[in-house]
């Protein structure tokens, strides 16, 4: 079919039924790099001819003040790749990954990605703040678990 271009107010973009099943990663990356950051994945897919039917999805948001924010003190390009349920998808993203790495990329919080605390700590200028928070609002981690363990790391038992 004919490429179609939808441009509207994201509610009437976004809010539809999504039907196929699918896992996806998105990409949080500033905004000068946009251009650079959706080039460099649609030449991954065209170089490795590799099998991806779901389009690249681009979004825009301004900066914010939130701690773990993915737009936290800058203008944010979001980048997100699928794949579908079933399909291997690992190959994929982590060379998505890779590109969005050197973009000072931050990964959404509820999609698939593959870093850790330690790969996230510098990409948040406020990280260190916000684990003086959790420590002192949840001590003994009752609201720790094990996705939490890999992202953010152990609670701090230090005082604060």
């Amino acid at each position: 079919g004919a490429a179609v271009e939808l441009e509207d107010h994201a509610y009437r973009v976004y809010a539809n039924a999504r039907e196929v099943r699918f896992t996806e990663m998105e990409y949080a990356i500033p905004i000068e790099h946009a251009r650079a950051g959706v080039e460099a994945v649609i030449a991954l897919v065209r170089e490795q001819r590799l099998p991806i039917l779901f389009p690249l999805e681009v979004r825009f948001a301004a900066g914010d003040d939130a701690f773990l924010s993915t737009a936290h003190e800058r203008e944010t390009c979001y980048i997100a790749v699928h794949q579908f349920e079933g399909m291997e998808y690992e190959t994929f993203f982590r060379q998505v990954e890779a590109i969005m790495d050197g973009f000072d990329g931050r990964p959404h919080w509820g999609k698939r990605h593959f870093q850790d605390a330690a790969s996230l700590a510098t990409r948040y200028p406020e990280w260190e703040r916000f684990q003086t928070v959790r420590a002192r609002l949840d001590p003994a981690g009752t609201f720790r678990n094990a996705y939490t363990d890999q992202v953010l790391g152990l609670v701090s038992r230090t005082e604060h």
